[in-house]
């Protein structure tokens, strides 16, 4: 016998077994994406530490020195196979000039041209400087990382060298800020790059009396780089020789904001990311200002003419104005304060003359009012500018000073031959006029401190580097104990 059920009982019951069935499905699901996200959240937290610390490697390996001035590739090709060392540099900012020097060690056949290349990976002859041989010229180049393509077959034995970035070296010899050069030897104090966003630089020329005339009509004699001073953030920072006037063998003295500055082993913190550190070499300073910019002071003492004198390398952050501002297609020299040009080089040798050291010379001298100097009691800017320095012709006479005896060229190129590139052929002339070897150590010493780097204190890279080390073990840590909870649960 059937017994009756009603159909209002039964629904009731299967609907109920079906909504949890359905229930426990989404639940599960729902469990099953909650745990699939989890995954993913973690293989994402994995996957930003992994890449935290690869970053942090890289810091640790990435080489504290700076932007170099100049690099050299070689190859040596005397035994088999041939040793090469190669080198490459970076354009920060607008194009450059770049000038070029090679010398050749092996035959024709061997490969007499120069090649650079804007990949890492190969050599390829991607920019031609020359394929006839030709030992030197320029280039500009836009901003970029560039490498000397020395292992490359078409490049044979020999030395290859770049050149660039703004510098006075010697007596002086400058190289503007889109690589031009001229030599520049009035006496005085002048603005040598002034930046409208703060930065700026002044630097102090003082003739020296020689007896030699090389023949060069606009360097016939000379003057040498004795005194630096800077506009850095909010800070005046000057090295100079001592302020009474005497000479002082023992060193150059460095002030900030007119008070003598100890620098000691460590750098001199000025805020805002300005700083000053030591250089490798004795006595040599590296100005870092806020905008990026960095100045290399290297100096030398000349003990037969009582004189400090320093050679400059600067890497500015972005344009500038003054005596190594840019030098323009249509103009000889950098433009005047205004922004006006010099316009073509004269044909006339007078015209010359005025124009470099009359015109130019007296546009960018400093004033009493905008000098960055610091003086002893009684002079000014005014107590070290001559308006007549450099004579039209010699002879190259100062004052209270025993003129400088010149050296035979072959002689001046001995002392100079580890100075590479360019400044080789500036390097023999200085040699030659002043006959002071010590300017081929000092170019040497400037051309070096890219390689040697600079005395970097433990207060600025290398702390924040431990503090982010530090951090990575405290994230690890974290990520352990959260781990060990998850696998804790049931």
């Amino acid at each position: 016998m059937e017994i009756p059920v009603k159909s209002g009982f039964r629904q009731p019951m299967m609907t109920s077994l079906l909504f949890h069935h359905l229930t426990d499905t989404t639940a599960l699901h729902r469990q099953e994406g909650y745990m699939r996200a989890k995954d993913t959240l973690w293989s994402i937290l994995a996957r930003c530490y992994m890449n935290y610390m690869l970053l942090l490697l890289a810091a640790v390996l990435w080489p504290s020195s700076v932007e170099a001035a100049s690099v050299q590739a070689s190859k040596d090709c005397s035994v088999s196979p041939c040793t090469v060392v190669t080198a490459s540099f970076t354009i920060i900012g607008t194009p450059k000039t770049i000038h070029w020097d090679a010398t050749y060690t092996g035959s024709a056949t061997q490969g007499h041209s120069f090649y650079l290349t804007t990949n890492p990976q190969s050599n390829q002859a991607d920019i031609p400087l020359t394929t006839s041989g030709q030992p030197s010229g320029t280039k500009v180049l836009t901003a970029g990382a560039y490498y000397i393509s020395i292992k490359l077959a078409l490049m044979g034995p020999g030395f290859y060298s770049i050149t660039y970035n703004p510098s006075s070296t010697g007596d002086p010899h400058i190289t503007t800020i889109n690589g031009a050069r001229y030599d520049f030897q009035a006496a005085g104090e002048f603005v040598f790059l002034r930046d409208s966003k703060g930065p700026e630089i002044q630097v102090r020329h003082t003739p020296v009396a020689t007896k030699a005339n090389p023949g060069d009509e606009r360097a016939a004699c000379v003057s040498l780089n004795t005194a630096v001073a800077a506009r850095v953030g909010s800070h005046r920072v000057t090295y100079e020789p001592n302020l009474s006037g005497m000479p002082d063998p023992s060193g150059l003295q460095l002030r900030v904001d007119g008070v003598l500055a100890d620098l000691g082993e460590r750098a001199i913190d000025l805020g805002g990311r300005a700083r000053i550190t030591r250089t490798n070499v004795s006595g040599g300073l590296r100005i870092d200002f806020p905008d990026g910019t960095y100045l290399f002071v290297t100096p030398a003492w000349w003990a037969d003419q009582s004189k400090w004198y320093l050679n400059f390398d600067l890497a500015p952050a972005g344009e500038a104005l003054g005596i190594a501002g840019a030098i323009g297609r249509d103009t000889w020299l950098p433009a005047l304060p205004d922004g006006s040009s010099m316009g073509p080089l004269p044909a006339n040798s007078h015209d010359r003359y005025v124009g470099l050291n009359q015109r130019f010379a007296d546009a960018w001298r400093v004033t009493d009012a905008n000098s960055l100097f610091d003086y002893g009691s009684g002079t000014s800017t005014n107590t070290f500018t001559n308006r007549s320095w450099p004579p039209e012709r010699p002879p190259c006479e100062v004052p209270g000073t025993t003129p400088a005896e010149p050296i035979a060229e072959n002689l001046a190129k001995a002392a100079c031959q580890a100075v590479r590139g360019g400044e080789n052929a500036n390097c023999v002339y200085d040699v030659m006029v002043t006959g002071n070897p010590g300017f081929a150590a000092t170019y040497v010493l400037s051309q070096s401190l890219p390689v040697d780097a600079i005395s970097e204190p433990t207060s600025s890279r290398w702390i924040w580097i431990l503090l982010g080390l530090l951090l990575g073990v405290l994230i690890a840590l974290l990520i352990c104990c959260l781990l060990r909870r998850k696998r804790a649960r049931p």
